[in-house]
């Protein structure tokens, strides 16, 4: 039994609680975009880019230490619903990860320091659309993790 009392294990639990602080930190380095205070939008976006990865390297350790989770719903569900929203999530997961490097490499590209503060200039346009394409690929990829868990361990 993990940690909500689920029967989800101790790594998935962990897995689905660093899933939270990723969200949790892109959406208030987005918020800081949006306020221009790029040092901290800076600062809360590669916070956010290590938990990810953070989450992906704790995602294998659970995989290798505990193997697959079959799924013990229905033979339709499994088909119908789970069996998709898993290859959706994995595609999606792989994506966000390339777009958030993508992402943060236009933002350090665009940033320079002026009087010891952080202004993004150079090709702005670009980090501002990649990164909002970034932010909607995660809220999907978030959204499809927490269908994966449901569906696992809670349905």
């Amino acid at each position: 039994m993990g940690i909500f009392g689920t029967r989800a294990s101790f790594f998935s639990d962990l897995s689905l609680i660093l899933e939270f602080f990723v969200t949790f930190a892109f959406l208030s380095g987005y918020y800081f975009a949006r306020k221009r205070k790029i040092s901290p939008h800076y600062k809360t976006m590669l916070s956010a880019f290590i938990l990810d990865v953070s989450f992906m390297v704790s995602y294998m350790v659970k995989s290798l230490v505990e193997g697959r989770t079959e799924f013990t719903g229905s033979e339709f569900v499994k088909i119908y619903v789970y069996l998709p929203t898993v290859i959706f999530h994995s595609i999606i997961s792989i994506v966000v990860l390339i777009l958030a490097a993508y992402t943060i490499y236009h933002g350090f590209r665009s940033t320079e320091k002026t009087n010891g503060r952080k202004m993004i200039e150079k090709e702005k346009k670009k980090h501002h659309k990649v990164g909002k394409l970034t932010i909607l690929t995660w809220i999907l990829s978030f959204a499809s993790g927490l269908a994966v868990y449901y569906l696992l361990y809670v349905f």
